[in-house]
């Protein structure tokens, strides 16, 4: 691991683009760890909050319909370097929300931001590896993890003291606005070396046991991105100090699990991570709920965390492995299922939470990594 990211961080355009994807979750984190405050200003409900959150993921979806002609028109360093403008941008406009109906709005904005990044930003490590024949995208991923972990925790402290949202919120703006300028050349001198479509497919038979996991996890994991600073907040009690420490965990062993993934996959095969990851993740959220205390959450969700880490670098090689399938058709396939789970599921645990309480809501994130466990059991053996 340590060669690995030794080469990584001596390597400009690799460490460039490891620091868009580190860049675009830290202002995640402070989105996440900022959600009770904006709830409590915008005077909305648990399902209310549900319904809003809705509007990140339809942006997100809405974008990537037309990415595939943007970045072929302007390339994939440019949509890089102005989605990550834009999106940065756009994470200020949620301290001017008033109601549900901005706060959707807005959400809506950032979605087609951080959509468009989110794709531009893997397409250009994508790019970097096939020019420089070297295996970028899982350490990539794990700067994503870390930046949505130092971005929570950050967050955290700044709540604790009781920052502004607004202050918070152009504070963190301001010093990404920076970062974005100092990257801007090396992400420009990133070209294009052909590929594939950015269009969403659905899922052939061949596909359809990695899609229905890859559905579940990123449900999973948008629920306790945006409910797991609520639940320890205002279910909980907990103080505005340890409100973003549920995902900062989550996000830390994410990372973790990442960064070692390419050397445990090959040892233990990609099916028994699947099913022990998702078997983990369950009894993790199911000890939370039963415990119902603060430390509990947090150890949970940091487990969760380590459950989840390495299912979609798994599922996302064995879809390019589908005997009739293209490595890009399977992976673009895996990649819209588990964009519409993360669209359904934060709202969905907040109607669950409106209805029968968050408690409630998290049981069903619970029973989606049950599912996860237990369908890896379908998977191929050399996986």
């Amino acid at each position: 691991m340590w060669r690995n990211l030794n080469s990584f961080f001596r390597h400009p355009p690799s460490f460039s683009v490891g620091l868009a994807f580190a860049l675009m979750s830290l202002l995640f984190g402070t989105w996440i760890t900022r959600i009770p405050d904006i709830q409590l200003q915008a005077g909305l409900s648990e399902g209310e909050l549900g319904l809003a959150l809705l509007g990140m993921p339809i942006g997100a979806v809405i974008i990537m319909l037309f990415l595939g002609r943007i970045i072929s028109r302007w390339g994939t360093g440019k949509v890089t370097f102005y989605s990550a403008l834009a999106y940065t941008l756009a994470m200020i406009l949620p301290a001017f929300a008033f109601n549900l109906w901005s706060l959707s709005a807005i959400l809506v904005v950032i979605g087609l931001s951080a959509g468009s990044m989110d794709v531009a930003m893997n397409a250009a490590a994508a790019q970097i590896e096939k020019r420089d024949r070297r295996s970028i995208m899982s350490t990539c991923h794990a700067f994503f993890s870390f930046g949505g972990m130092f971005g929570a925790g950050l967050a955290s402290l700044f709540a604790g003291w009781g920052l502004p949202v607004l202050h918070h919120l152009l504070l963190m703006a301001l010093s990404m606005l920076v970062l974005s300028f100092y990257l801007r050349a090396p992400w420009l001198q990133i070209k294009d070396q052909g590929g594939g479509s950015h269009h969403w497919t659905w899922p052939r038979k061949s596909l359809m046991v990695l899609a229905i996991i890859g559905f579940c996890v990123l449900l999973s994991e948008g629920a306790i991105a945006d409910w797991s600073a609520v639940y320890l907040k205002n279910t909980l009690q907990g103080s505005s100090f340890i409100s973003g420490l549920g995902f900062a965990g989550f996000s830390m062993t994410m990372a973790w699990g990442r960064l070692y993934g390419d050397m445990l996959i090959p040892k233990w095969g990609g099916k028994k991570l699947v099913v022990g990851g998702g078997l983990l993740a369950s009894l993790a959220l199911v000890a939370t709920l039963v415990w119902g205390n603060a430390a509990a959450a947090i150890v949970g969700f940091t487990l969760v965390g380590l459950g989840f880490s390495c299912i979609v670098p798994i599922i996302f090689s064995a879809a390019a492995n589908v005997p009739g399938v293209s490595a890009g058709g399977g992976i673009a396939a895996i990649a819209s299922m588990g964009y519409i789970g993360f669209m359904v599921g934060p709202p969905t645990i907040g109607f669950l939470a409106e209805a029968y309480g968050l408690q409630v809501g998290l049981g069903f994130v619970a029973i989606m990594a049950l599912l996860i466990g237990l369908l890896g059991l379908r998977m191929p053996t050399k996986t």
